[in-house]
């Protein structure tokens, strides 16, 4: 199985096989190599989920993405990036509560 086909399988989504390809080459894993889970690939799988997540209202193939869908998805990317210590791409996006003493 090549790392194409895995992270093709794992996420399970409708993307294009090129979203895959670019995930991939971005993180620096050869998308036609045997696959073998790292770190690099593992980031490459969270990439995706970024990418699934952002686009909006897929239903293509029988599949749609519910909001609920989306927030799951998001922690299971939200997990990675943590388990690495890389920036969520999304996370300047979260909201922030900033408290104010005015005294």
């Amino acid at each position: 199985m090549t790392n194409l086909e895995a992270i093709t399988a794992k996420l399970n989504y409708p993307l294009s096989e090129n979203t895959f390809i670019v995930a991939l080459e971005d993180r620096g894993v050869v998308s036609d190599a045997v696959y073998a889970t790292c770190e690099a690939f593992e980031l490459a799988y969270a990439d995706t989920i970024i990418t699934l997540v952002t686009t909006p209202n897929i239903t293509e193939g029988g599949y749609s993405i519910s909001m609920s869908e989306k927030k799951t998805l998001l922690s299971i990317a939200d997990k990675i990036y943590t388990k690495y210590s890389v920036a969520n791409p999304l996370g300047s996006l979260k909201k922030k509560a900033t408290f104010v003493q005015r005294f």
